[in-house]
């Protein structure tokens, strides 16, 4: 039995994902597909539009064939933590290959772009420092400067898909999984507006927010559009704000990834500021992007800090949310392969820390619905493991 895993926000799962999966059981000849899949909050730093729960339901009704949980611990943060997050998952699991949209499908470029990465040359370095000196942001001197060693395109080292395809190849490495890496060529770009029949995820999330619901929906596959009702109905300025004027500077500094004295001015800014919009506009500069800021800010709505993240470097447990029928002989073969405890029972995981911080964070994400039976406490307890 051949299983291929991938790992994705499905936020919502539209017709670039269900292009994706049959791609992965062609390119790979797998018999099934696992997806982990991350819960309310997301590698950009923002709440989820959908549910954790709705968006397992798309992907199984779409091609996958099991869905599991990325943590939040992983899933809120850089791209190397979210990356080893969901590859200790896949890998505990003992997936055979892992599958991923990219910008390029030459795996031997992410090969080349890691081992850089793994082992970098004082060249590099160099260049970095230099790039950092004029204001750059990390992340782009650090991407420009490989781009240049290595004769390659800086647009497309930069690529935000290659940057974690280069992680997902490092993190593989790293944890001597025998996990083949598959590129997939993506349709349609990241960021773009515009909707068509592989409109981004972000483009189809501003329509709904805009209200064009019909339209965003006709860039879903049929079997995802039941689930896909949008549940966030306001920003979250009113608890950020609370919640960061109420930190001092030392708790400020000990969020993951605060640098440089950022902290003072966070603690600043954060009184001045109205909305969680003009924060991040007051806080962006060259430096610090804007999706590294608003990561930080979600960090610090959660109350996740450097000494959390360092005492939790990998998963613990790996959570079944959901199972396509016909898909259990699937579960029988996962755990004969797993080295993780595969968990599909909230019960089980009440004094596991990393499943608390999951509790946490979705009871935040409910408190920004409008809806009273969207807002309830410990819906991570009481939501029912979903079969489709």
């Amino acid at each position: 039995m051949r299983i291929a895993g991938i790992i994705a926000e499905y936020d919502p799962f539209h017709n670039g994902h269900a292009y994706h999966v049959a791609e992965t059981r062609r390119a790979t000849g797998c018999d099934y597909v696992v997806a982990c899949v991350d819960g309310h909050f997301t590698q950009r730093g923002d709440a989820a539009m959908f549910s954790r729960w709705d968006r397992a339901r798309m992907a199984l009704a779409c091609g996958v064939d099991a869905v599991f949980e990325l943590p939040t611990l992983f899933a809120v943060r850089t791209a190397d933590a979210f990356a080893r997050g969901g590859v200790h998952i896949l890998g505990g699991l003992g997936i055979d290959c892992l599958s991923f949209g990219c910008e390029t499908d030459d795996v031997e470029v992410i090969r080349r772009l890691a081992a850089v990465m793994d082992q970098e040359p004082t060249s590099v370095s160099f260049a970095i420092q230099a790039a950092l000196d004029r204001g750059e942001a990390h992340a782009r001197a650090r991407g420009d400067a490989v781009a240049d060693h290595l004769g390659l395109p800086r647009a497309l080292v930069n690529s935000p898909n290659l940057i974690l395809a280069t992680e997902y190849v490092r993190a593989i490495r790293s944890a001597g999984f025998q996990m083949e890496a598959v590129p997939i060529s993506r349709r349609g770009g990241y960021h773009d507006g515009g909707l068509n029949e592989y409109a981004s995820a972000s483009a189809i999330r501003a329509a709904m927010t805009r209200g064009e619901i019909d339209a965003a929906l006709a860039c879903l596959p049929e079997g995802a559009r039941p689930c896909a009702v949008p549940e966030r109905t306001h920003p979250m300025d009113d608890i950020l704000l609370y919640r960061l004027r109420q930190m001092s500077l030392g708790e400020l500094a000990s969020l993951p990834d605060m640098v440089e004295g950022l902290e003072h001015r966070l603690y600043r800014l954060c009184r001045e500021a109205g909305t969680r919009e003009e924060l991040l506009e007051a806080l962006k500069c060259k430096r610090y992007t804007r999706a590294r800021l608003s990561r930080l800010l979600t960090h610090a709505l959660l109350g996740l800090d450097k000494r959390f993240t360092e005492a939790h470097p990998v998963p613990t447990y790996a959570r079944l949310i959901g199972l396509r029928r016909g898909a259990e002989g699937l579960m029988g073969e996962l755990t004969r392969r797993s080295t993780l405890p595969i968990v599909s029972s909230p019960a089980n995981l009440r004094d596991d820390a990393i499943f608390q911080l999951e509790c946490h964070a979705t009871d935040v994400w409910a408190l920004l619905h409008d809806e009273t039976n969207r807002r309830r406490f410990g819906r991570e307890l009481t939501e029912k493991f979903i079969r489709v």
